[in-house]
């Protein structure tokens, strides 16, 4: 049996919602997938790395910079896993060099001020993530708008969702200053947590952003090609992941400095079957009724 790829070890220890999806692409693309998983996750870990100063990490993303348009030979592992994957699907290197500009930003995070301000970044760490990731799983150009609209929708998630995390673990805010102005919520209530009406309400408004590009990137969807929008099964899984999150943050008026909200690896699947089947609206089975699934880690969800 051969060993796996660096890449392979890395996308199967970070047990994040994309990985989990990749299990419904044939295996070339599940290879690639991969690769482009492993890209994203160090650009994202050197942003964050506790033991790395800042020069070191700009240092190493100069060097991810020059592996991704392979204007340096890379070394054996995931730098030349990486060239591979440019170089096999004849990739566009703009969108990961957008990636790589917004992970840059967040060395020194400067908050939003406005909305755009916002989906600025959003669009470079989330939407050319999407992009990227559209081409790898076999869609056609026609995928990008989809993309584009769902980078927002699963970034603006993640922000709601990691507001206490990104404060008070990295010191970053990204909820907009002026949004933040309107419902007279102050960074000293996110850093000291406060949760007030004031808060529910900031959130609640940010979480009708999310809900309205999750609709645009469904209504770009479903005007696609079968052929694309059965390339695209494990992102419309995504979708349907990270808006069963935001749901559930929206049920529980937004207790993200109590909580971090998930879904289960058994529902995760149950989305990845609805994916498959489209749009045909299934009611989630319920596990009270089904005793054999008791101790299932979909019953561990917050």
């Amino acid at each position: 049996m051969n060993e796996p790829s660096e890449s392979d070890t890395i996308t199967r220890n970070a047990k994040s919602n994309l990985a989990f999806t990749l299990v419904d692409l044939p295996e070339d693309r599940r290879r690639h997938m991969a690769q482009f998983y492993a890209f994203c996750r160090i650009i994202d870990d050197i942003v964050d790395e506790p033991v790395m100063t800042d020069p070191e990490r700009h240092t190493a993303l100069d060097r991810w910079t020059q592996i991704v348009t392979c204007a340096t030979t890379a070394s054996p592992g995931i730098e030349d896993e990486v060239q591979e994957l440019v170089r096999e699907m004849q990739l566009d290197p703009a969108p990961m060099l957008r990636l790589i500009e917004g992970c840059r930003g967040d060395i020194k995070q400067v908050q939003p001020q406005t909305r755009k301000e916002l989906l600025a970044y959003a669009y470079k760490v989330a939407s050319c993530v999407g992009i990227t990731a559209a081409t790898v799983m076999g869609a056609s150009s026609a995928a990008r708008d989809y993309a584009i609209a769902l980078g927002y929708a699963l970034q603006l998630v993640n922000i709601l969702r990691d507001v206490a995390e990104d404060c008070h673990k990295y010191g970053r805010v990204y909820l907009p200053a002026d949004d933040m102005e309107l419902f007279h919520v102050t960074l000293d209530d996110i850093r000291e947590q406060r949760y007030t009406y004031r808060m529910r309400q900031l959130l609640a408004y940010e979480a009708a952003l999310a809900e309205k590009f999750f609709g645009d990137a469904e209504e770009a969807y479903q005007a696609l090609s079968v052929d694309d929008r059965n390339a695209l099964i494990p992102a419309q899984a995504m979708s349907l992941i990270y808006h069963t999150i935001l749901e559930k943050m929206q049920a529980d008026e937004y207790r993200v400095f109590e909580r971090r909200y998930s879904v289960g690896n058994f529902r995760k699947l149950w989305f990845l079957l609805r994916a498959r089947m489209g749009t045909v609206e299934i009611p989630f089975p319920s596990l009270a009724d089904w005793s054999f699934l008791k101790g299932n880690d979909d019953k561990k969800e917050s």
